[in-house]
């Protein structure tokens, strides 16, 4: 965490607290689905290419909208934009768990989808305007967290509670808190202050970050790592069964390595506020996974060692989305378009995510084994190092 007593007020950290909780109860949409999949495809009737797309919309999402998504955040005040994605969360979340078939369970998971990228994708600026410069690299760490965390924790609490209340009773659960953390927004959040100029059309706003190199790298770089990671947590289940790992023991395994790259988002602040340079750290963030990659799914090492060697990647990995949303206010065109960038990031984000697993499970099919996908993933990770290269370069030239 970082240092709570340079954050300034206890007003600030409590706003700041807020706006990081917001972005997990966006994340637990997320975690949601992967416990229920398959009392979905029961009950709906669903092949298994149908429930994929329940997945799939959200990625869709994050690809084709993020910089919109980040461009009305930017125009029409960054606090409005995250209570309608939230109060969105919650008309949705109670559109699916009243869902009388698929078709509006679908729908229900594309609106989701919106709401979870308008909830998104204002915080950095919200995070700027209510913490101290001194902290914001810690806070903006801390930030980084919101979707391993979130996610992680539906991971969790969703089997449990489904056998309680069944899949609809955790959809009402997720849409009532996105509900209640509306409120908590426009309670703690102060309004934007009002300026003389009128603030720059979406447009203008977007194309300045489009011709801009810096957003550019770093949507890059969020794209490339975040497709290895959900490339290699999608073949977790195949590790577990080979080990012979039961499903429920499996699911609480992958929540931990889930949980676990929040530590690497934490880390990423306090190094950076700490004056580590962001480029070294993209560095060696892609060679480490690149490494632990190999000894999970290509060493031919026991479980144990197989099993640690994701925990390290995912922990490690961890520190690339606390330092690249920590850099983003640095890397926008101007304080205007904090939102439009970190939407870039998003839509990186969610091509990487759509492309490189499918390229992944190819590479896999056409050599007859998963033992060979560390080299697809592999290769992404250096992706990600000469990323990094190329953003040490961009800094030595960059406008200060």
């Amino acid at each position: 965490m970082p240092d709570m007593t340079a954050a300034g007020s206890e007003r600030a950290i409590g706003r700041a607290v807020v706006l990081v909780g917001a972005g997990m109860v966006a994340a637990l949409n997320v975690g949601k689905l992967p416990p229920a999949l398959a009392t979905l495809q029961d009950e709906f009737g669903l092949s298994l290419v149908q429930v994929s797309w329940m997945v799939s919309l959200f990625l869709l999402g994050s690809a084709l909208f993020g910089i919109v998504g980040g461009s009305l955040a930017d125009r029409f005040d960054p606090r409005r934009v995250m209570i309608g994605g939230l109060a969105l969360s919650a008309v949705t979340g109670a559109l699916g768990a009243a869902a009388p078939g698929a078709p509006v369970l679908f729908l229900s998971r594309a609106l989701e989808s919106v709401a979870f990228m308008l909830t998104v994708l204002p915080a950095p600026a919200l995070l700027r305007q209510v913490v101290p410069g001194a902290s914001l690299r810690g806070w903006l760490g801390v930030w980084a967290t919101y979707m391993p965390t979130g996610m992680g924790a539906a991971l969790i609490f969703a089997p449990a509670l489904m056998e309680v209340a069944g899949w609809r009773g955790v959809w009402a659960f997720c849409a009532a808190l996105a509900a209640v953390w509306a409120v908590l927004v426009a309670a703690t959040q102060p309004r934007r202050v009002a300026h003389a100029d009128p603030p720059a059309p979406i447009g203008t706003v977007a194309i300045a970050t489009l011709r801009s190199r810096g957003p550019w790298l770093l949507a890059l770089c969020f794209g490339f790592y975040a497709g290895q990671f959900t490339g290699i947590f999608s073949f977790l289940p195949t590790v577990y069964r080979e080990h012979g790992v039961s499903p429920q023991f499996g699911a609480s395994l992958t929540a931990l390595a889930v949980l676990s790259n929040g530590g690497g988002g934490l880390a990423a602040g306090l190094l950076l506020q700490r004056g580590v340079d962001r480029a070294t750290l993209i560095v060696l963030v892609g060679i480490t996974m690149a490494v632990c990659a190999w000894l999970a799914f290509g060493s031919g090492l026991g479980f144990g060692w197989r099993y640690a060697a994701i925990v390290v990647l995912s922990t490690v990995g961890g520190l690339i989305p606390g330092t690249l949303f920590a850099t983003a206010p640095f890397y926008a065109p101007s304080i205007a378009a904090v939102s439009t960038t970190v939407g870039l990031m998003q839509q990186g984000s969610g091509m990487g995510q759509i492309l490189l697993p499918p390229a992944i499970a190819a590479l896999a099919q056409y050599t007859g084994g998963w033992s060979s996908t560390w080299i697809a993933t592999g290769a992404a990770a250096l992706v990600t190092v000469a990323l990094g290269l190329m953003i040490r370069r961009y800094d030595a030239v960059r406008p200060r």
